[in-house]
């Protein structure tokens, strides 16, 4: 594995690690992983090296605001932070396509990960290979959102943009466990594993929550998602592959994932296939049986190997 520190658009450096597959001969593909909110790239070790050893290039980052290197967790901007994230993985794809000169990419993004990957797929969707969302969040709707941009904006602007809302952060990703049975630590929506819970809550880079302004960039990424009329470059063949928990209270159950497929058949995209995993939740990478999963993104991915990836 190889760290590098890319300069994205504003100067921010951005902390990338690329894995290469021993198959340097015959790679099979590159991926980009997008991770999600409160947490970092190294999470993914132990999937990615399952994709290197299948013959997969992987390159993962941590978004800005998270991570060892990052000058400050939990905020991403002072202004428009939400469209630099956009822009840093726009980079991120830049480089990994000039790096191992192939075309085309394929992203595989998580939770927020999926939020952003969204967003680019409103112009992007050409510059990939394949898009692969795990634990795709779900919009609360337009109120909701209007609401929260404008509440998180207001105390911003009374508070300060690194001002810490306990209400805010409970109104956002506090409410997924209240449909749970356990409550012991507040975050059994996240897995059934509980030895993963355990680890996340002893990682100081996960959970460290997101202070106001960076929840405003999260709110603004959400909406912009949700509507259908901004995705204007649409690659209809594009294949989007969706993975879900059955028990994941972020994507909205089954109501909320139709809702956020439903979304993307209406920006135009055809080719999208779904698994749901019934006794998985939120990270579904690393439940008890998440070899399942590991093996049904190697089978997905399998079947653009013919058509060559570079």
């Amino acid at each position: 594995m190889k760290k590098i520190l890319l300069k994205a658009k504003d100067g921010y450096k951005l902390n990338l690690h690329i894995f290469e597959t021993e198959n340097t001969g015959s790679v099979k593909g590159y991926i980009q992983i997008i991770h999600g909110m409160e947490e970092h790239q190294e999470r993914y070790e132990d999937f990615i090296h399952f994709l290197n050893k299948a013959g997969y290039t992987v390159v993962s980052s941590d978004m800005r605001g998270h991570g060892k290197s990052a000058p400050e967790l939990g905020f991403f901007k002072e202004k428009d932070g939400y469209k630099y994230l956009l822009s840093d993985q726009k980079r991120i794809t830049s480089y990994i396509k000039k790096r191992f000169i192939t075309d085309k990419v394929i992203i595989f993004a998580h939770s927020m990960g999926t939020i952003i990957a969204r967003n680019l797929m409103q112009s992007q969707s050409w510059n990939y290979k394949a898009v692969i969302l795990s634990g795709y969040p779900c919009s609360p709707g337009m109120a909701a959102l209007g609401f929260g941009i404008l509440l998180t904006k207001s105390i911003s602007m009374v508070k300060g943009a690194r001002y810490y809302s306990k209400f805010v952060q409970n109104i956002s990703t506090g409410s997924f466990n209240k449909s749970m049975e356990e409550q012991e630590t507040g975050l059994e929506w996240l897995s059934t594993n509980k030895d993963n819970i355990k680890k996340y809550i002893d990682d100081p880079y996960c959970g460290h929550g997101f202070k106001v302004l960076a929840f405003n960039d999260l709110f603004h990424l959400t909406k912009n998602m949700a509507q259908a009329w901004r995705y204007k470059s649409v690659n209809k063949k594009l294949p989007i592959l969706a993975l879900r928990g059955e028990k994941d209270a972020a994507t909205g159950f089954d109501k909320g994932s139709r809702r956020s497929i439903k979304t993307l058949e209406k920006a135009g995209f055809e080719n999208i296939s779904q698994i749901n995993y019934k006794s998985m939740r939120h990270e579904i990478l690393n439940e008890k049986d998440k070899d399942v999963v590991y093996k049904d993104v190697l089978q997905y991915l399998g079947q653009f190997e013919e058509k060559g990836w570079k």
